[in-house]
């Protein structure tokens, strides 16, 4: 009597859901990293405020045009949080994006923001159907 739950079989699922492991661990990882190299800029609706943003999120370079410098505190402090506003706003376009282009689709992503991804949802992106027990046993 012979059967296909032999050591091959489970061994041959472990090696797969070892591969697939290592790839989202490559994704996520690939992910982070372009994430962290992003460098984003936003810009006052009057044109006189311009920012940059990091991967970390962190306010870098800010460029203040000559004629800026005749605006009132309050309104050199608007334009400033004007431009800041729309580099965070920037950044979190990009960031969209890479996690739509990391997670394979618009819908994966909205779901994993609302934190109704399930991990069957997202294994099944990959053609794993966890609620089958014997998946990779079989050959």
């Amino acid at each position: 009597m012979s059967t296909s739950w032999g050591y091959g079989g489970a061994g041959g699922a472990v090696e797969n859901m070892l591969r697939q492991a290592q790839e989202q661990q490559r994704r996520l990882a690939e992910f982070q990293q372009r994430r962290a190299d992003l460098r984003v800029t936003g810009e006052s609706p009057d044109g006189l405020v311009r920012v940059t943003v990091d991967g970390e999120m962190k306010v870098g370079d800010i460029e203040l045009n000559a004629r800026a410098m005749r605006l009132d505190s309050h309104t050199l402090a608007e334009s400033l949080q004007a431009a800041i506003d729309a580099a965070y706003q920037a950044f979190n376009e990009h960031q969209q994006e890479l996690l739509t282009e990391m997670l394979g689709g618009s819908e994966l992503v909205r779901r994993a923001q609302e934190g109704t991804l399930t991990p069957e949802d997202w294994f099944r992106q990959f053609g794993v159907d966890l609620s089958d027990p014997t998946r990779g046993l079989r050959r």
